[in-house]
């Protein structure tokens, strides 16, 4: 219910919260008002600020709940998406798929020319493995 004069109670805006399921923008539209006085109303009650933490994690774990659902239908067009984005909140330290820059120690030497034609099938195997060139050639 718009309030004219932008005068909550705690318990309004909290209500207003947990109807929205966090979801402050829609909070701010049920009260007529602008979510600025949602967030100001957050940092001035705890309860408003818990009101909205609680709403959000619920609304989390609907999203979760259904991003965990596409990633077991085989089916579903985001499929492979879905399997992405649980690694990634799961496991955010162990999985990425995106390549990122590694730093070293040290320097690497790549003077290294070889040509490979005069090389015998046992010679390029045993470089194939790791062997430095000096011992092989």
């Amino acid at each position: 219910m718009p309030d004219p004069t932008g005068e909550y109670s705690a318990k309004e805006v909290r209500l207003a919260l947990k109807a929205a399921k966090g979801v402050v923008q829609q909070a701010a539209k049920a009260l007529g008002c602008t979510p600025r006085t949602i967030y100001n109303y957050a940092d001035r009650y705890v309860t408003v600020q818990k009101a909205m933490d609680e709403s959000r994690k619920d609304l989390a774990g609907e999203a979760e709940g259904y991003l965990v659902a596409m990633m077991r239908d085989r089916e579903h067009p985001r499929h492979y998406d879905s399997v992405k984005d649980v690694l990634r909140n799961y496991h955010p330290d162990d999985w990425s798929d995106k390549k990122t820059e590694q730093e070293h120690s040290g320097s690497l030497d790549v003077s290294h020319e070889v040509d490979l034609s005069s090389l015998t099938d046992e010679q390029i195997e045993r470089l194939a493995e790791g062997a430095p060139p000096e011992e092989v050639l």
